[in-house]
């Protein structure tokens, strides 16, 4: 997997005082693009990443998106947050 474009959104400042540092999408080898991913600041200071997950009509949640592991989490956010990484701010 390989991550070819990268864009961010930055979040507002009422969303950065909640952790919320902003919206990124992705395109991975030049075919699927990922859009909604959101860039979160923990309370630990660490940088994560929420993968999009509407909730339904009747208040339940459905992953859209999701990494098949912890190992895969860990190579998709290392990747996405070393592209975005000067844009953060």
């Amino acid at each position: 997997m390989r991550i070819t474009t990268t864009s961010f959104t930055p979040g507002t400042d009422q969303d950065r005082l909640s952790g919320l540092l902003g919206f990124v999408a992705v395109i991975i080898d030049a075919l699927l693009v990922i859009d909604g991913i959101a860039v979160r600041r923990t309370r630990s200071g660490s940088l994560t990443l929420s993968f999009p997950a509407p909730t339904s009509t009747s208040g339940r949640r459905r992953e859209l998106v999701r990494p098949v592991d912890a190992a895969a989490r860990e190579q998709v956010e290392r990747a996405v947050l070393e592209a975005i990484g000067p844009k953060l701010g």
